[in-house]
């Protein structure tokens, strides 16, 4: 059995920290139906999952699961959907004219 590469590594501990997060992972084949899915993180009843298409190579699961680890940081914050912790929308700063 061969040696795993740094970004095997790296992606082994993004994967445990994806799973500390409390995020359900899983690889699956994002096609159904004839149409092509997208990879990505959800919120369904209670529970985050983020789902990554097996066919992507290891650096694009890097990717994947580093911008989810991000968009989690943001959650902290406002909460699932965008709700902050009141129940309430969070509000978006509008962008400034050029």
């Amino acid at each position: 059995m061969s040696k795993p590469t740094r970004s095997q590594l790296k992606l082994q501990c993004l994967e445990k920290r994806i799973k500390n997060a409390g995020v359900r992972l899983g690889y699956e084949r994002m096609q159904f139906a004839g149409l092509r899915l997208r990879s990505g993180l959800c919120w369904f009843k209670g529970q985050y999952y983020l789902f990554v298409d097996r066919r992507k190579s290891v650096p694009e699961r890097i990717e994947l699961l580093h911008s989810a680890l991000e968009d989690l940081a943001g959650q902290t914050q406002t909460g699932p959907g965008g709700e902050n912790e009141h129940g309430g929308m969070a509000e978006e700063t509008p962008e400034q004219p050029r």
